[in-house]
């Protein structure tokens, strides 16, 4: 939604002497404001809407642990929708790891063991979504189904802090750049 201020404008034209050239400036101003909201994906005047669901979410591993991801999204789109992958191994996210991809539907290919630190065959699920800088995150599309990247790299992953104003457990996976404007900072991990 733009800033619209033209009801105003009408009465600050009416001051006699200076009211066109205020009119002028507060119309040039709000056009502006109005026109960077477009840019960069946000509402000027709140939260813009968030984008629907992308199609399908594409995961392959060459069987060595190069693990590569490609998003499809054929929505009707804004300039500075961002993408997000996120993966785990668990396939109810629990504690997911945030890939973003910037305005990318693909990601790097990346390298993740295919044994946990006991030697156990690792299976990764993945999901991707999108989300405008001044939205809610989308729609969560997840892979088919799970991925071993295979090859003989063994590690438990570190777990998640989460991505953007999201709670650092790591715990609210989908977030993104994240729901609130402000997370505010916790006690936890402060030295005195």
């Amino acid at each position: 939604m733009a800033v619209d201020i033209n009801k105003e404008l009408n009465y600050i034209r009416l001051i006699p002497g200076i009211g066109n050239y205020l009119g002028d400036a507060f119309e040039r101003l709000t056009k502006g404001v109005n026109q960077l909201g477009n840019h960069i994906g946000a509402d000027p005047t709140g939260v813009m809407p968030q984008p629907p669901a992308i199609q399908e979410l594409q995961v392959k591993t060459n069987g060595t642990g190069l693990v590569h991801a490609v998003i499809t999204d054929h929505n009707t789109i804004a300039k500075n929708l961002h993408y997000f992958v996120e993966y785990d191994t668990s396939p109810s996210f629990l504690q997911p790891h945030v890939v973003h991809l910037g305005v990318s539907r693909s990601m790097p290919p990346i390298t993740l063991p295919g044994h946990d630190d006991n030697g156990n065959q690792q299976t990764f699920y993945f999901r991707a979504y999108s989300q405008y800088p001044g939205s809610h995150p989308g729609p969560k599309m997840s892979s088919p189904a799970g991925v071993q990247p295979g090859g003989s790299q063994m590690l438990t992953l570190l777990p998640s802090t989460g991505s953007g104003t999201a709670q650092n457990s790591g715990q609210e996976g989908g977030s993104g750049f994240g729901k609130i404007q402000i997370r505010p900072s916790s006690s936890q991990g402060k030295t005195r």
